[in-house]
């Protein structure tokens, strides 16, 4: 009869044990889920105000004018390539040199990238 109070005294103490434990887990559960929730809200707030404060630099930029197209011809020198021509005049243009040469061959109506010394080109720069 003894062993049988000691066995249900030791089970009644080992529930009593495992519902503490429970009970920890669920309290260290709870914790992590707080500081997961709070991280996130921080990090949220951090990259919102990130994002306004790069709206306010970008904002207070001063905006360059635009700079107005104007055109010339030229006479072609011994040498010359529309390319060679388009790393010249292609330096203040918004356009890069592989694109300045399709406009030089567009407003002189080129059929190819043949140019002649001596002939004229129309070419545009801005300013």
């Amino acid at each position: 009869m003894k062993e049988t109070a000691m066995r249900t005294a030791i089970g009644v103490v080992e529930q009593k044990n495992q519902a503490r434990e429970q009970q920890r887990r669920k309290r260290r559960l709870q914790v992590y889920r707080r500081k997961l929730v709070l991280s996130a809200a921080v990090l949220f707030l951090c990259i919102h105000a990130g994002g306004l404060m790069m709206m306010n630099a970008f904002a207070d930029e001063p905006h360059a004018p635009e700079k107005e197209a104007c055109y010339i011809c030229i006479r072609i020198e011994p040498g010359d390539s529309l390319w060679s021509i388009a790393s010249r005049y292609a330096v203040d243009s918004p356009m890069d040199t592989r694109q300045y040469v399709k406009e030089l061959m567009r407003i002189n109506r080129l059929a190819d990238e043949t140019i002649h010394a001596g002939n004229y080109l129309t070419v545009v720069y801005y300013e």
